[in-house]
C-alpha cells in the first residue's frame, strides 16, 4: 500500500464485523488517507510519508515545480461537441485575425455585437476547408478596430447550440436590448423548475447548458449556480419503424380516393 486509512476511518472500520474487515483487507485502499511507503531516494528530496492525501498532493506539485519538470494546472474536460462548424448557418464567431500579426484571434468590440451573418444566396462549399463565408469578401475582409490594419473574420460558425444553451434565460426577457436578461426578472424566474429531455440530453444539451450557466454565474449574469431544479427523462422509443402507404396501378404512391390503390405495409411485425 502507498495510502492507508486515517485514524477516523480506521476507528469506524473497527466497529464493522470481522468478516467485512477481512474482505476489505484483501482489497486495495483507494480513498483519501495517509501516505505510507512513499519516500523516494534521498537525492530527490521528495518524502511524503505520513502526510494526508491533500497535503501529499500539494507537496508533490511543489516538488515538481521546484525541479522545473511540472506545474500546477486545473484542467476541464468536456465531450467534444464540434463547436466550430464549416458552414454558413449558425452564430458567427465575433473574432478577427489582423494581417501581419502572430495569428492570434482578436475579439471585436462589444459595440459591434451581435455580429450578423451576411445575406447571400451562395451556400456552396468554398473549395477549401473553410466555410462558404470565406468567399464572401465584403463580409470576411474587415479592419482591426484597434489599429485600422486589414483583418480577416473567423469563417467557422457556432452550431446554434451556443444560443440554445441559454435560451431559457432569454425567454424570461426577450425584448431586452441592453442586457442578456434583466436581473430582477432572472432572480424571480430562475432556476427552471423542471427540465424534460431524452437520454441524449444528458450528455449533450443538458451538460452544455449547465456548463454555460455556470460561466454566466461566475461573471455575475445569473444568480443561481444551477439552471435546472429537476430533470425528467422521458426515455426513447426503440424498435422497428412500421408504416403503410397506398400504391396505384402505375406503381406510384396513390391518394386515398384511388379505387385501384393497394396498401403496402412496411415492418416485419406490422399487424395493422
Amino acid at each position: 500500500r502507498v495510502v492507508s486509512p486515517n485514524d477516523a476511518s480506521s476507528s469506524s472500520s473497527s466497529s464493522s464485523s470481522s468478516e467485512s474487515n477481512d474482505a476489505d483487507a484483501a482489497l486495495p485502499y483507494c480513498e483519501a488517507g495517509v501516505a505510507v511507503a512513499s519516500s523516494s531516494s534521498s537525492s530527490s528530496g521528495l518524502d511524503i510519508n505520513g502526510l494526508p492525501t491533500a497535503d501529499a498532493k500539494a507537496q508533490i506539485i511543489e516538488w515538481l515545480e521546484a525541479k522545473g519538470i511540472g506545474k500546477r494546472q486545473v484542467n476541464y474536460k468536456l465531450r467534444d461537441w464540434l463547436f466550430a462548424r464549416q458552414r454558413y448557418w449558425g452564430e458567427p464567431f465575433p473574432l478577427i485575425y489582423p494581417e501581419g500579426g502572430d495569428g492570434s484571434a482578436v475579439a471585436i468590440p462589444e459595440d459591434q455585437l451581435p455580429l450578423m451573418l451576411p445575406e447571400t444566396d451562395q451556400f456552396k462549399p468554398s473549395g477549401t476547408p473553410e466555410s462558404p463565408l470565406a468567399v464572401i469578401d465584403s463580409w470576411v475582409n474587415t479592419t482591426d478596430p484597434a489599429t485600422g490594419a486589414p483583418a480577416r473574420r473567423e469563417t467557422s460558425t457556432m452550431p446554434q447550440w451556443a444560443g440554445s444553451c441559454w435560451y431559457y434565460l432569454r425567454f424570461i426577457d426577450p425584448g431586452n436590448s441592453a442586457a442578456l436578461v434583466d436581473k430582477a426578472k432572472e432572480q424571480y424566474w430562475m432556476p427552471v423548475d423542471l427540465y424534460v429531455g431524452g437520454a441524449e440530453h444528458a450528455v449533450l444539451h443538458l451538460l452544455y447548458a449547465r456548463f454555460w450557466h455556470k460561466v454566466l454565474y461566475d461573471v455575475g449574469v445569473v444568480s443561481t449556480k444551477e439552471p435546472f431544479g429537476r430533470l425528467v427523462s422521458q426515455g426513447m422509443i426503440l424498435g422497428e419503424v412500421e408504416y403503410s402507404y397506398l400504391v396505384g396501378a402505375d406503381g406510384k404512391v396513390a391518394l386515398d380516393d384511388d379505387p385501384h390503390a393497394t396498401v403496402v405495409k412496411v415492418g416485419a411485425t406490422y399487424s395493422a
